[in-house]
């Protein structure tokens, strides 16, 4: 984890810095119950939880962010992937902030029904008695991402489901997502 001071640290000392001052100056007592240290500190950890919310958040603050972004001091950058079903518009999200690091990121979408060339493909029944192609997203650890290097993003039907996310030491070395419509063995 990095040592830096954050926003929320150095207005937390600033306000605390605020409150100190203020007591030190003498107060009509009609005024002096609104402004009781306890209010302002209350206010201050709202502000600092608030400023948190939207720094984190990939959309709007309502939303529960899909990936964390830790940076770190020497220029890495760890991605924990929290919800596996991070959309396209979050994946383009996590792109804008990781650009400034040095960090290429492709969002690729694939038509329905297609997957890359070599992936591996689990098949299902449905109820119709059809096979349909299952396809999983695994980015569950948290992964460390250096400058130059490419974070792939493979969507399928569309860009409705995310398939798989590689990443790549440098753009050079990005395999192409070769398009094929998978066919069941035994068909």
């Amino acid at each position: 984890m990095t040592t830096r001071t954050t926003f929320e640290d150095r207005l937390l000392v600033a306000l605390q810095g605020e409150i100190e001052r203020r007591e030190s100056v003498p107060v009509p007592a009609a005024r002096r119950a609104l402004l009781t240290g306890r209010r302002l500190a209350l206010a201050a950890g709202v502000c600092a939880a608030a400023g948190l919310a939207v720094v984190l958040s990939p959309g709007t603050p309502a939303q529960t962010p899909a990936y964390a972004v830790e940076r770190h001091d020497d220029g890495t950058v760890t991605l924990t992937v929290k919800d596996q079903d991070i959309d396209v518009e979050a994946q383009r999200a996590l792109a804008r902030r990781l650009r400034p690091n040095g960090i290429a990121v492709e969002v690729q979408i694939l038509r329905p029904g297609y997957v890359c060339e070599g992936d591996l493909v689990i098949w299902a029944v449905t109820q119709q008695g059809e096979k349909v192609p299952l396809t999983a997203l695994k980015l569950n650890k948290p992964t460390t991402l250096h400058p130059g290097n490419v974070l792939v993003f493979v969507n399928t039907n569309d860009g409705e489901l995310p398939h798989r996310v590689d990443v790549y030491p440098t753009e050079a070395d990005v395999e192409p997502c070769v398009p094929m419509k998978p066919t069941p063995s035994g068909s």
